[in-house]
């Protein structure tokens, strides 16, 4: 039976962890067909070379490659991956058996493309690794990433996007560059405000070292706005006008109260809208 949801881990000397990940997905107890595809990203340790023999045998698709990073390993998953729905999840984490369960219908309605939840921070502590998962915003979309990989989608949103960009400066934008061009690309988001899946501070991780980098983070930033520079320019042109009119607001403070009040009630529409209407198609 051909699987309706493809899951891609990839794996960079986490043998260690990547039975744990698997045994999240509960694929066994699903109502849908699940294929699982392992890609091995150029491992060189002892316990994740050993492993494979095993998941091999447990059903699970083994496809190794020299290292190139997350990316280019999950790219090499979706082109083996037969299922309208993926879900990337990365060897050392873990998932909440009913992140699929609430993810797949509301991709089945038609309604949205990309659905994605909270994490749940584990491992080793460490505030600086955490990050925050806020709703989808088309305008503070290109000030910060939003969401983490370990999303559910359609494959199509990875068609349209021509893949994760394999030539983004350093690893760990992958994913706010691949939201970005869906975003370009007019695909909807669905934000489940649970915590569905369990995200590990992990000091081996690829992130780790540069994650702080401030010329780093500038770097891949002036990457994806450079690449969608359209995109960019007409969200930062609507973020000027709102920050205009706010301000204007804030001057004339002893109104402002009315004003924001219209806002919420709809009498009036709010900067952030009037912004989103009058330059559209800037």
């Amino acid at each position: 039976m051909k699987p309706l949801i493809s899951v891609i881990i990839p794996c960079f000397n986490h043998g260690k962890y990547i039975e744990e990940a698997i045994h999240s997905i509960e694929a066994d107890t699903l109502p849908w067909p699940v294929e699982i595809i392992v890609v091995d990203d150029g491992s060189t340790d002892a316990i994740t070379l050993s492993i494979y023999d095993k998941l091999a045998k447990q059903g699970i698709s083994i496809i190794k490659q020299a290292n190139g990073g997350p990316a280019k390993a999950r790219n090499t998953g979706l082109e083996n991956a037969s299922g309208s729905y993926i879900l990337p999840i990365d060897a050392d984490n873990k998932i909440k058996s009913d992140y699929l369960r609430k993810a797949i219908p509301l991709l089945e309605s038609g309604e949205y493309d990309i659905v994605y939840a909270k994490p749940i921070f584990f491992g080793e502590r460490n505030k600086k690794r955490e990050f925050k998962v806020r709703k989808y915003d088309e305008l503070a979309v290109i000030t910060g990433n939003f969401a983490d990989a370990c999303a559910v989608y359609k494959k199509e949103v990875w068609i349209a996007n021509k893949g994760y960009d394999t030539a983004i400066p350093f690893h760990g934008f992958e994913d706010w560059e691949f939201w970005i061009h869906a975003s370009v690309n007019k695909f909807r988001f669905y934000y489940l405000r649970e915590l569905l899946y369990y995200y590990r501070i992990n000091e081996g991780s690829v992130i780790t070292g540069y994650a702080n980098e401030n010329d780093r983070k500038v770097a891949n930033h002036r990457y994806i706005a450079q690449k969608h520079s359209h995109f960019f320019l007409q969200k930062t042109v609507q973020l000027a006008y709102i920050r205009e009119r706010y301000q204007i607001d804030m001057i004339r403070f002893l109104v402002t109260p009315f004003i924001y009040l219209a806002y919420i009630l709809g009498l009036a529409k709010s900067p952030i809208e009037k912004a989103k209407n009058r330059f559209h198609e800037y």
